[in-house]
């Protein structure tokens, strides 16, 4: 008994050891529908119903969205970062006036238009929770 008992025991730790292997680590679970560039790469998200205040700054990572149009939010940092936040986000508004526009993949690029008057952003808008996921 005490034989089968270990051998069943070993097959399952076997099992579930080869399924892990093969499983993408932060694969993007089948909810994370919505998209985020952060640092030339999309990530996967998906929204939760938690919203944030009054935490300090350095807790939260920017997300850049841009009303009025169907491009894809930017966020400043991602998955790997030193100072990513785990999905904590300070949602800032763009709106572009001395350009088209245009799809960014980075905050660099939002940080660079806005520097040259091609688009302005928000303060704060508030701050919510979403993660993101390798896709």
């Amino acid at each position: 008994m005490k034989a089968t008992w270990v051998l069943a025991s070993s097959c399952a730790l076997v099992l579930a050891v080869a399924i892990l292997a093969v499983a993408p680590a932060g694969a993007a679970p089948p909810r994370a529908g919505g998209r985020v560039y952060a640092n030339g790469v999309l990530w996967g998200t998906f929204g939760t119903p938690t919203t944030i205040s009054g935490t300090p700054e350095q807790s939260l990572d920017k997300l850049f969205q841009f009303p009025g149009t169907d491009l894809i939010p930017v966020g400043e940092a991602s998955p790997g970062d030193r100072d990513y936040n785990g999905g904590r986000w300070d949602v800032r508004l763009v709106t572009f006036t001395g350009m088209e526009p245009t799809q960014f993949t980075s905050d660099d690029e939002v940080w660079y238009h806005a520097s040259l008057g091609d688009l302005t952003i928000s303060d704060t808008m508030g701050g919510f929770v979403c993660p993101l996921f390798a896709l």
